[in-house]
């Protein structure tokens, strides 16, 4: 976690969700890039009047196997 950023209390909930996941395996993008949980966090502060949708991607199973953000045009 980037101690020079402040989150909100949504942001900081986000970010450990999302590092719940990592820790569990499974990869977060950002428009396609890898990402950690707190640089998809600091990336939606900076764009913040930009909207970006997470798509959770499964496997047949139905158990998420990587977690997607792209822009909502």
């Amino acid at each position: 976690m980037d101690l020079g950023m402040r989150y909100d209390d949504s942001q900081f909930e986000l970010m450990m969700m999302l590092g719940r996941y990592q820790k569990n395996g499974i990869p977060i993008y950002f428009e396609d890039k890898p990402c950690t949980p707190s640089e998809v966090v600091n990336i939606m502060m900076v764009k913040e009047d930009e909207v970006y949708m997470p798509d959770y991607v499964t496997d047949k199973n139905n158990h998420v196997v990587q977690i997607r953000y792209d822009h909502v045009k």
